[in-house]
């Protein structure tokens, strides 16, 4: 794309040599901003299907320690051990927590 007011010397550029020609192309805004996903590109979030120990204290006001100590010792929910972790499962603990 030509240029007519652009000098050879770039470092001797003055202000108009800089103002855009008229029957230069400009950039259209977008109406959709950058950040919003797009219509093609659809985001899938998975909600966790496990509740940690800390998370299961929080939801019984009660201590980390206590949470720890009823997870060690109920048949009434799932608990899942992964090695040192300990998950229960959210079906069988959201079940036990609405009949208590």
């Amino acid at each position: 794309m030509p240029m007519t007011n652009v000098r050879k010397n770039s470092a001797k550029l003055t202000r108009e040599d800089l103002k855009i020609a008229p029957e230069s192309p400009t950039m259209e805004l977008s109406k959709n901003p950058a950040t919003e996903p797009s219509k093609q590109a659809s985001v899938t979030r998975h909600e966790p299907l496990v509740y940690r120990v800390d998370e299961i204290a929080q939801l019984l006001a009660i201590s980390n320690r206590a949470a720890y100590n009823l997870c060690n010792t109920t048949k009434d929910f799932k608990v899942i051990r992964l090695g040192t972790s300990i998950r229960v499962s959210k079906q069988s603990f959201d079940d036990w927590f609405a009949a208590v």
